[in-house]
C-alpha cells in the first residue's frame, strides 16, 4: 500500500499597515519615490543601485542588497509611479528567485498631513528569522514605522 504525501510550497507573506503622516501626501510621495535613498531610512537594507531610469528622472530598476543574520540577500525589483494618486509600486522580475511586490499610496488628509496605505507581498528563498521571529510575520509594520521616523527627522 502506497501513501502519497503532498509537499506544498507555502503561500507568499503578505502584510498591510496604514498610519497618519504629519506631510503632505505630495511630500511623502516623492521622499518614498526616491529609492536610492531607502537604505537610509530603512536599517535592513545595506545598499540600493539604480539599474535603469526613466525619461522623468525616476528610477525604474534598483538593485537591493538586504541584510540578514549571517550574510546578505541581494535583489532587483521594478517600479512604476502615479504622482496623479501618489502611489508608487514594485514587483521583483518574474525570473527572480525573491518574490516581492508592494504598493505604497499617500492619501491627502490636509495640506500637512496624510495616509500612508502600504501593502507588502513577500517569499524569500530562505528562513528570514527577523520576519519570522522579531516582526510575527508583519513586515509591512517596520517599513511603515521606519518610514514615519525618516520623515519625522527630516522634517
Amino acid at each position: 500500500m502506497a501513501t502519497a504525501i503532498a509537499f506544498t510550497q507555502p503561500a507568499p507573506l503578505a502584510s498591510e499597515v496604514s498610519t497618519t503622516l504629519s506631510v503632505g501626501a505630495r511630500v511623502a510621495y516623492e521622499v518614498f519615490a526616491d529609492a536610492v535613498e531607502v537604505p537610509r531610512w530603512l536599517p535592513i537594507i545595506q545598499t540600493a543601485r539604480i539599474v535603469t531610469r526613466a525619461l522623468d528622472g525616476r528610477a525604474t530598476r534598483v538593485a537591493f542588497t538586504r541584510k540578514l543574520e549571517r550574510g546578505s540577500l541581494g535583489y532587483t525589483l521594478e517600479y512604476r509611479y502615479d504622482p496623479s494618486t501618489y502611489t508608487v509600486a514594485w514587483t521583483a522580475p518574474d525570473t527572480s528567485n525573491v518574490v516581492m511586490s508592494g504598493e505604497a499610496r499617500f492619501l491627502p488628509l490636509s495640506s500637512r498631513a496624510c495616509m500612508m496605505l502600504y501593502r507588502l507581498v513577500l517569499d524569500l528563498p530562505i528562513v528570514d528569522d527577523l520576519i519570522s521571529n522579531e516582526l510575527d510575520g508583519h513586515p509591512a509594520s517596520l517599513v511603515v514605522g521606519e518610514f514615519r521616523e525618516h520623515l519625522r527627522r527630516l522634517g
